[in-house]
């Protein structure tokens, strides 16, 4: 995560998606679930976005072709790049009560020479790529950070319309269970096993 005339029935179908077109840019097709609603929990407040990370999220939506927000399916929380540690390499990938914030915004960009449904996604603050950590992996528990873009298949992503699977060793974007609804839940790969943590919500 079509003709009627062939633009206006595209964007139609993408609008029934929940996806964010970006104009331009032709559209793939995906199915998305409902999220969870939404849990809130009391947490320190996040520090504003340095400068450096500003100027990053403004090149970050060239050539993306869906815009949005993503929510996990078990406490409804979206996912989020920690605001501490952006532009840094290895920036904490977490979930965080929805706010509407850049850092929440992720940017989609089709994998050049790969089948639809392979992406590479970035983060609307920092403009990083969602990295799954190549020292862990295949563990189940390897973190789920952001990483300058890089074009390896740890920053390759199958969206099947519920699940994200890492390119690597196809591991599912997994939330702590042990942790949610918190915010600062930490975001992780883990064998796919069907549950809902694994299971996410695309939404513009």
């Amino acid at each position: 995560m079509r003709r009627t005339s062939k633009r206006s029935a595209l964007i139609a179908a993408t609008g029934a998606l929940g996806l964010a077109l970006v104009p331009g840019v032709s559209a793939h097709a995906t199915a998305v679930g409902t999220a969870a609603p939404t849990a809130t929990q009391a947490a320190p407040k996040p520090k504003p976005p340095t400068e450096s990370a500003k100027g990053a999220a403004a090149k970050v939506a060239r050539d993306a072709v869906y815009v949005g927000i993503v929510t996990n399916g078990l406490g409804g929380q979206c996912l989020d790049g920690d605001t501490n540690t952006i532009p840094g390499n290895g920036a904490k990938v977490q979930l965080w009560d929805c706010n509407g914030q850049s850092q929440q915004r992720w940017y989609w960009y089709p994998v050049a020479g790969a089948p639809t449904g392979w992406y590479t996604i970035k983060n609307g603050l920092g403009g990083q790529c969602l990295d799954g950590d190549r020292n862990t992996m295949p563990n189940d528990g390897t973190r789920v950070q952001l990483w300058a873009c890089n074009g390896w298949q740890n920053q390759q992503w199958r969206w099947d319309g519920q699940h994200l699977r890492n390119a690597l060793y196809g591991q599912c974007m997994d939330a702590d269970r042990n942790t949610i609804p918190s915010d600062g839940t930490r975001v992780q790969l883990w064998a796919c096993n069907g549950w809902s943590n694994q299971q996410w919500t695309f939404s513009s």
